[in-house]
């Protein structure tokens, strides 16, 4: 039986996705990339915000559209979508043969082989699902990187977000785990992992009763073959100094912080209840530009948040400006039902959230112009992650993550996907930069 899997959302999200094929592989499925003349087509879904619903639905329509053409035979839509509406989807899809929750990806296969004997398959529990070292796994990343899920779920419970709703509370998996994924990874020839959850910084907490990502790190840093750790999603809320100092004293561990704060108001944080306030946030980036100065500080903001006057965006504004993050994203407020933000008073007008968005980004694009061009004339190590021709490959220096930051376009020759190449900066275009190998 053929089987297709699109796959949409975050880095976590693709993980769920690569074990669902692992699953359909070991139990003999025929995997395809492309759905048309597919027996099945999965929709691997977010839920997050309304972009990221409108996205998955158009896909799933896609996909009926070549099932009436007879095309494809079954759909089934998994992840975010299905877990967050459940079967009141089902009932505005008929269309779609199976419902999938995030939290039975493991049942992929159990799923499918009902949905010839039923009309409508709806499999969603409850999300107490941990993949394990052992678990089986087909990668959708390139052969030298690959994203570790180090726990699942969050107990934040911010205002605006309804992960908590989806993934369920926090949840981490064993650090031996973890160690064994991770050298398994390092024994393919992955060069660079990136330890991923709802909240990084939060690891261990539940099961060691203790803050356990240093621990965790120096455990990985000493498996030989692994060239590069990143860190990513660490929440401000439990980042502290030791893990700081772990970064800046581990060579394999990239100097690379993604810090998502939101925003710097506190009556803002406050109504976002992000259980912490601005003078913590800003200490927390002086102690990052202190103790590990070429450290690439990424972050995200939130902008027309419910009440946010313009003050308050001014605040935010000049906070960002000041600190001149390397890598900087900006959301408008997406109001979510079931949220407590959705219900608050005084909604910002689109228009004003799509302005403030705007001011940011094209201050921030200026700081990244400004940055970049302090890297022209020097020499950087590079992670080749694709070669274009036997001239002209591109790479990505430890400052920046797969697929959202910025690139380095290096000419020369006998370029190897997964290679590590000393690079001579020559020039930086917008968020990119230019080189020649060494």
């Amino acid at each position: 039986m053929k089987v297709a899997l699109i796959n949409l959302g975050c880095s976590k999200n693709l993980v769920d996705a690569e074990i669902m094929l692992g699953f359909l592989h070991r139990a003999g499925f025929t995997i395809k990339e492309n759905p048309s003349g597919c027996d099945v087509a999965i929709v691997n879904t977010c839920a997050f915000i309304k972009d990221a619903k409108e996205e998955a639905i158009d896909t799933v329509f896609n996909l009926v559209n070549l099932k009436k053409q007879g095309k494809l035979k079954k759909i089934i839509v998994s992840g975010c979508l299905p877990q967050r509406y459940g079967k009141e989807l089902a009932s505005l899809l008929e269309e779609v043969d199976g419902f999938l929750g995030s939290g039975n990806i493991d049942k992929i296969s159990a799923t499918i082989a009902k949905l010839f004997n039923q009309r409508q398959v709806v499999n969603i529990g409850r999300n107490h699902y941990l993949y394990k070292h052992n678990t089986p796994r087909i990668y959708l990343t390139p052969g030298h990187y690959a994203y570790v899920k180090i726990a699942d779920g969050c107990d934040n419970r911010c205002s605006y977000c309804v992960i908590p709703q989806i993934r369920g509370t926090f949840r981490s998996r064993r650090m031996e785990s973890i160690v064994n994924e991770v050298r398994d990874m390092a024994d393919r020839g992955i060069k660079e992992v990136s330890l991923i959850s709802q909240d990084t910084t939060f690891y261990g907490y539940d099961i060691y009763k203790k803050y356990a990502l240093v621990q965790l790190l120096k455990k990985l840093v000493k498996i030989k073959r692994l060239k590069w750790i990143r860190l990513l999603y660490l929440h401000p809320r439990h980042l502290n100094v030791s893990l700081l100092k772990v970064i800046r004293d581990e060579p394999k561990i990239c100097k690379y912080i993604d810090l998502p704060i939101q925003h710097i108001n506190d009556r803002i944080l406050k109504l976002m209840k992000r259980k912490v306030k601005a003078a913590k946030i800003k200490k927390l980036i002086v102690d990052i530009r202190r103790i590990i100065p070429d450290a690439a500080l990424r972050t995200t903001l939130i902008v027309g948040f419910p009440q946010e006057t313009e003050l308050e965006f001014k605040e935010l504004y000049e906070y960002a400006a000041d600190v001149k993050f390397e890598h900087l994203g900006v959301f408008t407020y997406s109001p979510e039902e079931n949220t407590l933000a959705a219900l608050l008073k005084g909604q910002t007008q689109e228009h004003i959230k799509n302005k403030r968005r705007d001011k940011i980004m094209l201050m921030q694009q200026k700081i990244v112009e400004r940055k970049n061009s302090t890297f022209v004339g020097r020499k950087r190590e590079v992670l080749i992650d694709k070669v274009l021709n036997r001239r002209l490959a591109i790479g990505r220096m430890q400052y920046d993550a797969p697929d959202v930051d910025g690139l380095v376009y290096v000419k020369g020759k006998d370029f190897k996907v997964g290679g590590m190449e000393t690079v001579l900066i020559t020039d930086n275009v917008f968020y990119d930069l230019t080189g020649e190998k060494a």
